[in-house]
């Protein structure tokens, strides 16, 4: 990817996180009808993997991290994942060999595959220890 348009792209993704913490450390999600619902759960009654995490978030962001924890535990290992996927792709220098391997580690067809094992056990666990 070029220069500048890794620079642009990095700039919108900061300017989304900042505005994703601003939003759910100042309003609950449970409060505010403008916070989208769960189309999976609206439909089908059963909670999909990302159920639960703006209520995570809203209670992360006010340092309550069990709470947070027991709204979307999968979000605890997901969001890193996912910044460190943004790092390698937009901030590291992608032409390094440490960088490379950290991608094929990582982001790899292997990884890939264990965790959609991990997010369709997580999905299926969930629903059926909450009586679904």
């Amino acid at each position: 990817m070029k220069r500048k348009k890794r620079i642009r792209v990095g700039i919108i993704l900061m300017i989304a996180v900042i505005a994703m913490i601003y939003l759910y450390s100042h309003f609950d999600p449970t409060d505010y009808a403008f916070f989208p619902k769960c189309p999976v759960y609206t439909l089908t009654g059963y909670e999909c993997p990302g159920c639960g995490s703006q209520r995570a978030f809203y209670n992360l962001f006010q340092g309550n991290f069990l709470t947070a924890f027991r709204y979307n535990p999968l979000m605890f290992i997901l969001v890193p994942y996912i910044l460190l996927g943004i790092y390698i792709e937009y901030i590291a220098n992608s032409s390094g060999n440490k960088i490379q391997r950290l991608r094929n580690i990582f982001y790899g067809k292997r990884a890939i595959l264990v965790l959609a094992v991990i997010i369709i056990v997580y999905t299926i666990l969930r629903n059926y220890f909450n009586g679904k």
